[in-house]
């Protein structure tokens, strides 16, 4: 095998580890909050934050929302959720921006780190977001991400294997 060659499945190995360990690590608030004992608090969303470059995009967990409740930035909610979800959510704060004033709420999250929840359940007067929907979600999501990682861990493995292989 050339060099050239070696070089490529080498540059394919670092290629599929970075694509496996950058979703992995992108997912791994969701892998905590799977699994945990939940917290329930009331209030009205204070600031709501949209990340670049994943907003509105439809991929799984990647599309997700930042808000704090009663202006303490110190606790910051992850909400992922479905498409039909998202768009139910959508009306609820384009309602609340009309009316400027955002109704009190029920959330109900999984603490991933000292000032992080993950949402699993949202509740207010303007409607319901399902905790068995999210938890669904979430569940499907991870374990698709997890054979994502898998694959791209397995083939990083076989593109080092052919580039290392030495001729006979």
């Amino acid at each position: 095998m050339s060099r050239s060659f070696r070089a490529l499945f080498v540059a394919l190995a670092a290629f599929f580890c970075f694509m496996a360990s950058y979703l992995f690590l992108h997912t791994l608030p969701f892998y905590k909050g799977l699994y945990g004992e939940e917290d329930l608090f009331y209030g009205k969303i204070s600031s709501v934050a949209i990340p670049r470059g994943w907003a509105n995009t439809g991929v799984p967990l990647f599309d997700k929302i930042h808000f704090c409740l009663n202006e303490d930035r110190a606790a910051v909610f992850t909400l992922a959720l479905p498409s039909e979800l998202h768009a139910e959510l959508a009306e609820w704060i384009s309602f609340w921006a009309e009316t400027g004033v955002p109704a009190p709420i029920e959330v109900r999250g999984v603490r991933i780190s000292k000032k992080e929840w993950i949402v699993t359940g949202l509740q207010g007067n303007d409607g319901e977001l399902d905790h068995a929907d999210i938890f669904e979600f979430h569940l499907r999501a991870v374990l698709w991400y997890s054979l994502l990682v898998l694959v791209f861990a397995s083939l990083a493995f076989l593109s080092l294997r052919r580039a290392l292989k030495r001729r006979k």
